[in-house]
């Protein structure tokens, strides 16, 4: 089994001479699990990106994250 997983945070940021200014910071990593993974063994790996993050952007007005699983339907031969 493949997931994806992306985290985003963003928010407003102060540059001078500027109305207004954004800041964003967008992760992705791909992981190979089996199909014993847990629920609790992906939040996991959910919460290290959610801290990868955070420790490149103090204090975000949002963070958010997304976990996408891929399958792919094998065809069997007779």
């Amino acid at each position: 089994m493949k997931i994806e997983i992306e985290v985003r945070a963003f928010g407003g940021i102060e540059v001078q001479r500027t109305d207004d200014a954004y800041k964003a910071i967008e992760l992705m990593r791909e992981h190979k699990l089996s199909k014993d993974t847990t629920l609790g063994e992906v939040e996991n790996l959910l919460s290290t990106l959610f801290q990868e993050v955070e420790n490149g952007y103090n204090n975000p007005e949002q963070c958010v994250g997304k976990i996408t699983i891929r399958a792919k339907k094998v065809k069997w031969r007779n």
